[in-house]
């Protein structure tokens, strides 16, 4: 008897641990949330509601190519959203508007504009701070922590040692995903290149951001979430948002909400910061991180992603003289088939998530489309997303 319940033990003790849900389940799906403790991110008690304009005449072409482009795409929700109605919506047989779906790392761009309103605030003077003074216990790993700012950390230019892709049950990633202790994981960070040398994302910057902002706020990360974003941007529903197994919020990931409540950060931004007459975040912050020279060099700004337009060209001298016809500093990229290209100017950007989720905005035809869903092959949801929102005038 004795026996059997010291295995049973040590079985559920197993089941519970880190490593063992890694290798159990490996690769994530949209039900993880049911895997994971979350905190609730409590509704606004003046949500704010979409106006619903659809079926509508004028969108019928929009409304028959979307129809049958997300046939079989596994997308469970799909939004238009144009001059704060919807224009146009797809719903899988099994979903509604008011189901809560998982976002993936379309979380990182909330924790970005988190870091924003800190900054108004005051309690972070810069993004030029060096992230050590927020987390001194960084500064022994190595020596180029001294040189680490937030920006570096915003923008995917960190230069830490963290692998992002692996199916590896053991790598950080994975181990990070199943609920390790991010706040050890963090404080046991090092560096393989010089801050601001490299592009390369990694969820753990994203983390890194979050214990910053515990820190000089003062307040935990879902408590910033629904008093500074969620509840002023009108939220018609509770969010939930996981934890790891010592109650660290994941910011990198894992906020399931409704599309509608997605959207509301795209509109947002949309509105330069502002939410019916006060000013969430400032100006100042949308502008630096939605400008298209920055936007369209950098790939990746204050954790929101460009949409990628490119020019090829047969040799570099020709890549040159295009970029000096139309005024740009670009850099010139070469592609694996010998040709040239470089990044054509953008204005429209997105949140983004690793199954093609995505709160796409363009301030030029005041457009914010919110998708839903999971993997799937037959459909490039990156360039069909910025397609769609530029086709529409």
């Amino acid at each position: 008897m004795r026996i059997t319940f010291s295995l049973a033990a040590i079985l559920l003790f197993l089941a519970a641990c880190v490593p063992l849900r890694s290798v159990k389940y490996l690769i994530p799906d949209l039900g993880d949330s049911a895997k994971f403790e979350n905190v609730i991110i409590q509704k606004s008690a003046t949500p704010f509601y979409f106006k619903h304009n659809y079926p509508n005449k004028a969108y019928e072409k929009l409304k028959l190519h979307l129809d049958t482009s997300l046939t079989n795409t596994k997308t469970n929700v799909f939004l238009v959203i144009k001059n704060d109605s919807i224009i146009y919506q797809y719903l899988s047989e099994q979903d509604a508007l008011t189901i809560k779906q998982p976002s993936f790392s379309v979380a990182k761009s909330f924790v970005g504009t988190l870091m924003g309103i800190a900054i108004d605030k005051g309690e972070i003077k810069s993004t030029t701070e060096l992230v050590i003074k927020y987390l001194p216990e960084l500064a022994k790993n190595d020596e180029r922590f001294n040189r680490l700012t937030i920006q570096h950390v915003l923008d995917m230019r960190s230069g830490f040692d963290f692998s992002e892709r692996s199916f590896n049950p053991f790598s950080k990633i994975v181990r990070s995903y199943y609920g390790a202790d991010l706040k050890k994981m963090v404080g046991k960070l090092k560096m393989k290149n010089e801050p601001g040398k490299v592009f390369e994302y990694q969820s753990i910057n994203t983390q890194v951001l979050a214990f910053i902002l515990e820190k000089a706020v003062g307040k935990s990360l879902q408590t910033q979430m629904q008093e500074r974003l969620w509840q002023p941007l009108g939220a018609e529903s509770d969010a939930l948002w996981s934890m790891d197994d010592e109650g660290n919020i994941k910011a990198f990931c894992c906020l399931n909400a409704t599309a509608l409540d997605f959207a509301k950060i795209g509109r947002l931004y949309l509105n330069e910061g502002n939410w019916e007459g006060k000013q969430i975040v400032s100006k100042k912050w949308i502008d630096i991180t939605t400008n298209p020279d920055s936007l369209t060099k950098l790939r990746y700004k204050n954790q929101f992603w460009a949409t990628r337009d490119f020019k090829f060209f047969k040799d570099s001298v020709s890549a040159v003289s295009s970029l000096g016809k139309e005024g740009l500093d670009y850099p010139i990229e070469k592609n694996p088939d010998g040709r040239y290209f470089y990044a054509k100017k953008v204005y429209d950007y997105k949140a983004q998530g690793m199954f093609h989720q995505s709160v796409y905005v363009n301030p030029q035809n005041k457009v914010i489309m919110v998708r839903l869903g999971d993997r799937q092959k037959k459909l490039n949801f990156h360039s069909f997303v910025q397609q769609v929102g530029r086709s529409i005038r």
